[in-house]
């Protein structure tokens, strides 16, 4: 990956709106592996397009279960064979139990269904309806953007542009 191609540290905060010490958790916890490139003292740390969409899923992910629970979601897909990215797949938590649903229809989004919680081991809510779902990843798509557009002091929005539609129009021509 060359420089132009990835998103150095500073702008991979400022675009998953995520802190310096998680960027480190995820590196420790093999989760995100970000390239280092120049000299093995101080090296340029760069983050491809794909782990930014990762990062902010984990993020969206995180803000209703335990860290723990999206490295047993992460080992279960890719021990079980599918691809364990979070990035693209819908994903319901319900007291930390989590479920991945997996749509065949394109408007399931618009039509989710909700569940009613009736019994939980705090008491806690009890009849309120819960759905936690990992947003689409247009939704992802779009947060990065919009990060991207309002952090004009460390993203630069054209270098930003032609860097992301570089890694759109990759993934596109190795899915042919």
């Amino acid at each position: 990956m060359s420089l132009i191609e990835g998103f150095t540290r500073q702008e991979t905060l400022a675009l998953t709106g995520t802190t310096s010490n998680r960027l480190q958790y995820l590196e420790r916890a093999n989760l995100i592996i970000p390239e280092r490139v120049g000299s093995a003292q101080k090296p340029t740390v760069l983050y491809t397009w794909e782990q930014i969409l990762e990062i902010r899923a984990i993020k969206n992910l995180r803000q209703q279960a335990s860290l723990q629970t999206v490295k047993k979601i992460i080992e279960f897909l890719d021990k079980s064979g599918f691809d364990d990215t979070l990035r693209d797949k819908q994903i319901v938590v319900i007291d930390e139990e989590a479920f991945w649903v997996r749509t065949d229809w394109a408007d399931f989004h618009e039509q989710m269904p909700k569940a009613l919680k009736v019994a939980s081991k705090k008491k806690k809510d009890l009849g309120q309806y819960v759905l936690i779902v990992i947003p689409p990843l247009i939704d992802i798509v779009n947060e990065v953007w919009e990060a991207a557009k309002n952090s004009a002091n460390i993203i630069n929005f054209p270098s930003f542009e032609a860097r992301a539609k570089a890694s759109a129009s990759k993934r596109t021509k190795t899915a042919s």
